[in-house]
């Protein structure tokens, strides 16, 4: 396993304790292990162009620990309402239609390549930039315009993906 794909790992196992410090309200706890795994993401990106040790393993797992991070990010903010349930709704729907149309994909062509667009790589940082700024408690207006960027970010990607998506199987036919 590279270094890159380690550092991923370790993003990975740190999530339950991001929301072990968030439910027991250790906010800085929480602050500071979702930084660092803002940080590392970047990081092990880094790492693995400058060590040239891109993998299948590194293309699976760094969306993934992004995903999962974001995901129970969300999940939790929601729990605690420091957001709004239709920016859960939107930040959720999103993920699970791409892993959907990923898996339809994958099941209808066999080809299990991950792409990352830009509009969604744009959106992951918009949906890590709004949860540091809830995180934080920053309020308005720096707040809820990043939030509304982030929804339209979000919504703008999904259709990207689905769009995407259906050229792929529309070259099946």
């Amino acid at each position: 396993m590279t270094l890159a794909s380690k550092i991923t790992v370790l993003r990975i196992m740190a999530i339950p304790f991001f929301v072990i410090a968030l439910l027991e309200h250790y906010i800085v706890c929480a602050q500071v292990i979702f930084c660092a795994s803002v940080f590392s993401d970047a990081l092990d990106g880094a790492i693995a162009r400058l060590r040239g040790e891109r993998t299948p393993l590194g293309a699976f797992l760094d969306p993934l620990a992004d995903k999962l991070l974001l995901v129970v990010t969300y999940v939790l903010f929601s729990y605690l309402n420091w957001i709004p349930l239709w920016v859960f709704v939107a930040v959720i729907s999103r993920d699970l239609i791409i892993i959907l149309g990923w898996t339809v994909v994958y099941i209808l062509t066999n080809n299990s390549k991950i792409q990352p667009r830009p509009l969604g790589k744009i959106t992951t940082v918009l949906q890590m930039a709004v949860a540091v700024a809830r995180l934080f408690n920053i309020g308005d207006p720096l707040y809820h315009g990043l939030l509304h960027l982030m929804i339209a970010g979000t919504i703008v990607s999904a259709i990207d993906y689905v769009w995407i998506g259906n050229k792929r199987l529309g070259a099946l036919e």
